[in-house]
Formats: structure tokens, sequence, C-alpha cells
């Protein structure tokens, strides 16, 4: 750093600079939002105010943990990959490593999987020289987030212990082939450490039971936490208990949609709740998401969740779910869940191509199946998705419109697997009119409609909507809705007048990409009907403009109408003076 005395350390120019230039807060939030990091180091020099806020910027977040570990020292690459001290006879440099250490709030390790050289640099050896010439256990003393990607089997323990302290409130651990002790020495090691901690996500590539019995050990410890993320186990019903008097808890994610193995032939979770006596019952969780079959996670629910608002199922059965299994479900969700604002009813993986022919009328979900959910109130965004489309009327539209009237998002399985071309139980494009007329906070609509001339809205029904109908609506997706030729002009008449301007029509391409390595094309052709809602999308603008053009003009000829008027008036009565 600079010794040189530049105008701001001056004693007497510093009285003349703005205050707000004096406040660490300020300067440290202007730091972060600079353009470059050049910016940054430069600003470092100016003066001895600045250099403080903005070196806790620069150091606030550490992804390259070589950057750290050269603060003690000289060190060389020896090998391809391994990084290790030079001079191992002289001592750390702990006074230089603590003055920017103590700046450090979130630590980012990629592990030495990684495929850049930067985040794959082998860390082993000058981790084990840390671990024995540390002056504390705390080396990293404000550490607030540590995220840590690694595989143990290359460390005789997992290095992230060394930043453990009192002061870390988000642990994020990814382990690839994790051994039980290892996991066991980690988590009993984050426990003891780190009391104020919060946040926790654990993810395993081969969890197994014995892993799920340790981080049951581990979250019976930790009672204040108010997030946790875990891996799937067969029998998840020993830590769903212990978690169910766990008053702090807000947020409860077991199992990802997008890291759940397709090769696999069963579910991940085949147990996640035993009978259990009343009393407080995730009194606090706010939020769940979890990989599981509906009917395993119906078990869950044989209490009420008094403050849940957010649920998030994502199926991995391997197979579609019945519609009784669904209407059971949604029955204890509406029983058990009055504070209810937000479900996400899907699947982790559904192979694509096991489902090629259309199901009998007992496979389809119809209306009655759903309507139960209705009665939930408070519900703001409904999202569910299914291999074969649903039985749907124009009245069920408007059921759904009045019973929620403060709705933002409704995706109502628009993009099925499987689709008959003679299937027209579901809606027409008359079911906009009750979303425009009751939901005036709808962002998002994503249903499955049979566009057809003959079912569109009139202009009357149009004209008789609220003035600030979809005021808000951003999109209406249609997905893989059928749309014939014939129809494609009344159809794009009738969006270009109830979708606002500013909205946006989605449709979906069902044609694959099976293009070969050698032709020029980039993206798949579209499919007939795809083509034919991108006409719609491309005449709605046009007819648009034709409209306000024949608005203009109607407006222009009523004015011109209104001077005649007035000038025959004048003449008229130019005309009785002078006769009188």
């Amino acid at each position: 750093m600079s010794t040189t005395t530049t105008p701001l350390d001056d004693p007497e120019s510093i009285d003349v600079t703005p205050f707000a230039l004096r406040i660490p807060e300020i300067l440290e939030n202007i730091f972060e939002h600079s353009d470059e990091k050049s910016n940054r180091t430069n600003n470092v020099l100016v003066c001895k105010v600045w250099s403080d806020p903005c070196l806790n910027v620069i150091w606030r977040e550490v992804k390259d943990l070589s950057r750290l570990v050269k603060l003690l020292g000289p060190t060389v690459l020896r090998g391809s990959r391994l990084l290790d001290f030079s001079q191992t006879d002289k001592p750390p440099k702990w006074d230089r490593f603590s003055f920017y250490a103590r700046r450090v709030r979130k630590i980012y390790h990629e592990g030495e999987r990684a495929g850049t050289y930067r985040a794959g640099l082998a860390l082993r050896s000058v981790f084990t020289d840390i671990a024995y010439q540390r002056l504390s256990n705390n080396i990293v003393p404000n550490l607030q987030v540590l995220e840590w990607h690694s595989d143990t089997s290359l460390y005789m323990q997992n290095p992230s212990i060394l930043f453990m302290g009192p002061s870390l409130k988000h642990y994020i651990l990814h382990e690839v082939k994790p051994s039980p002790a290892e996991l066991s020495l980690n988590l009993r090691t984050l426990a003891d450490r780190c009391p104020h901690l919060n946040h926790v996500k654990i993810s395993l590539d081969s969890a197994a039971q014995s892993h799920g019995d340790i981080i049951l050990d581990f979250v019976m410890r930790m009672a204040d936490l108010h997030t946790l993320e875990l891996p799937p186990f067969g029998n998840m019903a020993p830590l769903t208990n212990a978690l169910r008097g766990h008053s702090c808890l807000r947020r409860l994610q077991i199992g990802g949609c997008h890291a759940i193995d397709g090769r696999l032939d069963k579910p991940c979770i085949t147990s996640l709740a035993l009978p259990s006596p009343g009393g407080d019952h995730f009194a606090s969780l706010t939020f769940l998401s979890i990989v599981v079959p509906y009917a395993v996670v119906e078990k869950l629910f044989s209490h009420k969740f008094p403050s849940l608002q957010q649920i998030f199922i994502f199926s991995d059965l391997r197979k579609p779910e019945t519609p009784s299994t669904i209407k059971h479900l949604i029955d204890t969700l509406t029983e058990t869940c009055s504070q209810i604002h937000y479900i996400h009813l899907s699947y982790a993986f559904l192979p694509e191509q096991k489902y090629t022919r259309f199901p009998p009328a007992s496979c389809i979900v119809t209306m009655a199946h759903i309507r139960p959910l209705l009665r939930c109130s408070k519900m703001q965004n409904f999202i569910f998705k299914h291999p074969f489309p649903i039985t749907l009327d124009d009245q069920f539209a408007e059921e759904i419109a009045t019973s929620w009237p403060d709705l933002l998002k409704l995706q109502l399985n628009h993009i099925p697997l499987v689709r008959r071309k003679d299937f027209k139980n579901c809606f027409t494009l008359r079911a906009l009119l009750p979303f425009a007329r009751h939901c005036p906070r709808l962002v998002h609509l994503s249903i499955l409609v049979v566009p057809e001339s003959s079912t569109c809205p009139t202009l009357g029904d149009i004209q008789s909507l609220p003035s600030s109908f979809f005021s808000k609506l951003y999109s209406f997706d249609v997905g893989s809705s059928m749309l014939y030729e014939s129809d494609k002009h009344q159809v794009a008449l009738t969006l270009s007048q109830i979708l606002p301007p500013r909205s946006v029509l989605c449709y979906h391409n069902n044609v694959k990409n099976d293009l070969s390595s050698d032709t020029d094309e980039e993206t798949p052709p579209l499919s007939p009907e795809a083509r034919n809602w991108k006409s719609v999308m491309d005449k709605i603008p046009y007819m648009r403009w034709m409209d306000q053009l024949a608005k203009t003009e109607q407006r222009e000829l009523r004015r011109k109408l209104q001077e005649l008027e007035t000038e025959n008036e004048r003449l008229r009565t130019q005309t009785q003076t002078l006769y009188a």
C-alpha cells in the first residue's frame, strides 16, 4: 500500500470532503458496484479513509483458495497441479494473513474435480501445513458463508474444517464419495464450532442409509436451523420426526429434482413419516420442497402445518401418478395447510419414450380431482405438470378465477407428453375472460386451449371487461395447443384485442432437434402447430396497429362531424337572427 500523502489524507482537505465519502458502509456499497475490478485496486491507494472499505469489498468473497494461501508465504507448483509452500524453513506470515482474512465473508471452493486450472488446483499439502502451524482454530474469524465441493477420498479428512468458526451462518457441502467416518467428523466439528449456524445444505452424489443416520445425529444437535437442504435416503422417517419439533425451521428441502439419477428404476424415498402424537408439528415451516411419490409424501401431512405457504413436490415414481392419488394429495394439502399460497406438483424424472399412446379414461385427471384446491382462497401460484392432458371446460376457468382473486401464476399442464388431436376437453379462448375479469394481478398464464373460431370471445365480450383487465399480464403460454390453419386469423384478432401490448405469446415446438452434425441448421424445424402459432404471434402486432389506425380514423371522423355540427348550428342561429 502506498505511503504517499494524498489530498484526502491532508487534515485540512478532509474537512471539506463530502461526509458520505467517509462512511465505510457507503464506500463499500460504491466499491462493490464498481464497473471494473481494476478500479477497486486503484481506490485502495486513494487515501486511508478509502483503503479499508475497498479492501473489505475485494476480499469479501474468495473463490480461489490459493489466493488466500499465498498470503502465508511463497508457493510453488509441484508436478502439474499440486501447490506447496516453497520456503518450508520459514514460519508462515500469520500477521499478513490475518490482515486480509478478517475481511473474508464467503469462501467458495470448487474442489479438485473442477474443469479449470485455477479451481482445480490441489491444495492438499498446504492444507496439511496450515492445520499443523495455525495459531488458532479460527483462521478466518468473520467468515459467514462456506461452500465446499470436494471428494474426501482425496484427503485424510475434509479440509473445510479449517474454516469452521463461531461466525459461520451458512454452510454448503457437496461430497462426491463421502465415507461415513469422514462425514461424521465433518458434521460433528461443524456442530461444535458453529453455534450460530442457521442454513445448512448437504449434497451427496452417492448417499446411503448410513449417511442418513449421521445427518440425523447432526440435525438433532442443531435446533436453531432456519434452512435445511438434505439428500434423499430410503427411510427418511426418523429425520422428519426429529425435525417436527424444530421451532426455528422455516425452509426444508429434501432432494433436488435436477439431481435425481434417471437411471434408477425406483424412488429414492420409500418412507417419509411415522405416526406421531399431537403437539408442535413444523410450527414455523413456510417452505417445503421434496422429491418423493405423492402417496409417500401424503403421510407426512398427518397433522396441520400452521405456517406452511409454499409446497414443491416432484414425484420420482417413474410412471404417471394416478388421478386418485393426485386427488388424495390435494385433499390432504387443502385440509392441513390453511396458509398455502404456492403449490407446485410435477415430476423429477419421467421417460418420455414410454408414453406414446393415449391412456384410457380412468387415467385422465379431471376437474373433480383438482376442484378441492379451490378452497384455498389465498392461492397465488399453482403449477401442475402431468404426462396426460387434463379434462377441463370454460366453467372451471370461471371457478378458478373467482376462487383465487390474488392469482399471480397459473400453469395447468399446458405441455403434456401425450396429446391426441381429437382431444378437445380443455379450455377455449373464452377461458381468458374470467381471468381478465377477476384476477387483476395475474402475471403468467399457461393453459392448454382449443382455439377455434367458433369459440373465440366476441368484441362485445371483450369490451364488457373492466378497463384495466390484464394490466400486469406478462406471458400467455398455450404450450402444445393445436391450432389449425383455418382458425389463425380469428385467433390472432381475438388475442390482439384481449392481450396487453407488453405481454408475450408463448408456444411449444414438439419437434425434437435430431439434426445431424453436418447440417447448417442450428434450430429444429417447427411443427405444424408451432408454425401456426408463430404466424399468429407475428400477426398480433400488425392487427393492433390496424386497430389503432382504425380507432384514430374514427376519432378524426368524429371530430370532423362535431365541427360540421357546430358550424351547422352556428349558421342556423345566424339565419334565424337575420330573418327575425
